[in-house]
Formats: C-alpha cells, structure tokens, sequence
C-alpha cells in the first residue's frame, strides 16, 4: 500500500514505499527544482520503479551515470529535461547511448511541435513527454521504454500522426503536377493572365483555364494566390522573379 504525508514525517513529505528487487532502475535529470522533486514523489511511490538518483545538469546527471555503469549497477531508463542548463537532453541521450546502448531515454519537454519531435525521435530517444503529462502517463512512459517499447504524449503522438500525413499528402501534390502544370503556375505567379498564359504557351484559354482547376484542385487550394503560397511551400517554385 502506499505510504501517505503525515505531520510526524521528515520534511511533511510521502515516504518511498518498498520497491520489488527487479524495479525499473531509473535516474531523473531536471534543473527545475519544483519538478525535479514532484518526479520524484511520483516515482518513489511506484513498487516496480527504482529511482537511483537525480541531477540538475546534464553534467551532473552523466556523471552519475557513468559511476553506476562502472559499479556494474544497470541503469534501464535515464529521464531527462530537453532544455537543460548546460547541455541539452539529447546531448545527453547521444551519451548514454554511447556509454550503454540498451539504456533508454524518455525527453521531458514542453515543446509539442511536431516537426521537432520528428527530429528529436530521429537522433535514437526512446519516449517524449510533454511536462502537461499525468502521473499515470509518465509511470506508463516509463514502462513502456524499459520493455524497449516507445512513449509519446497522446498530444505529441496526434500531432506526429498529422504531420506525417501532411508530408505525404505534400509529397502526393508534388508528384500529381505535370509539368505543363507547372509552367502554367509559374506563369501565374509571375502575374500572367490566362490569356497571355495561352498565348505563350500555344495553347487555348479554355485549356489555360482547366489546368488552373486542376492545379487548385491538387494543391488543395480555395484561389490562386492560396494555390501560389502552398507550391512555394512545397518547394515546387523558386522565389518569383520579375516577369519580361
């Protein structure tokens, strides 16, 4: 059962209870001090999880790292802040990594954007956990990243899930433009009516007008100004020029 705060207590504070000799061994790095000791509390009620120890900079926590693999004292999980004060938690999860590749790494950041998750995920991190994340979401986080699963926010998890299929869908419309199409849009860009559009390109003004359909149609685009700003988004155009 777990032990609750009583007056009578060191520091008025909850007790660890009595953790199973084949817990979870983790060690927390956070320079805010406020958090640093509510990840504690959380993690010190868990029977299947061991806090070794803490840290407030990522060089403190890698040296407490580095003297329990020495020890021979396996480390499953180190926790750490992304936004440390000294060096930054993938910094340290390239380190660890190296010390003890089979050490997982769980990122605390407030930062839910999804492309800078991709790109943290990307540099080999086991978990991301916004710090809005429920006790339960972080003890399962933990969990989770021990038995060589991954842990992601369910906001951080939505917002990848998105920006994955936006990617494709951007990939999809760059791949659907013919290059007829292409030219035509450049030629908007630059200002062309449809009829010089026509003119230019040898073609009839009704055709003209097809493909500007077809392209706000690809580009998922309301008007041409929309269907101009998603293709430079999208790399299909350079910066506009001047048109002769």
């Amino acid at each position: 059962m777990l032990v609750t705060a009583t007056s009578d207590q060191v520091g008025d504070s909850i007790q660890p209870v009595e953790v199973a000799t084949d817990a979870i061994a983790v060690i927390l790095i956070e320079d805010h001090t406020i958090v640093r000791e509510g990840l504690k509390l959380i993690i010190n009620q868990m029977r299947d999880i061991r806090l070794l120890g803490d840290a407030a900079t990522g060089s403190e926590g890698l040296a407490l790292f580095k003297r329990l693999v020495h020890r021979a004292e396996p480390v499953d999980v180190v926790i750490t802040d992304l936004g440390l004060p000294d060096i930054s938690g993938i910094e340290v999860a390239q380190a660890v990594k190296v010390l003890r590749p089979e050490t997982a790494v769980l990122i605390l950041s407030m930062h839910a954007d999804p492309e800078h998750v991709a790109s943290i995920l990307d540099a080999g991190i086991d978990g991301y956990l916004l710090k809005q994340a429920t006790p339960s979401e972080l003890v399962d986080g933990i969990r989770a990243v021990a038995h060589g699963g991954m842990a992601l926010s369910p906001t951080v998890a939505r917002r990848l899930l998105n920006h994955v299929q936006r990617q494709k869908d951007d990939e999809a419309s760059r791949q659907s433009l013919t290059e007829r199409e292409l030219q035509v849009l450049a030629m908007i860009a630059q200002g062309a009516t449809s009829k010089e559009i026509a003119h230019d390109l040898v073609l009839s003004v009704k055709t003209v007008e097809n493909h500007r359909a077809r392209i706000l149609e690809k580009l998922d685009a309301v008007n041409t100004a929309a269907a101009i700003g998603r293709a430079y988004e999208l790399g299909l155009m350079k910066e506009p020029s001047s048109r002769r």
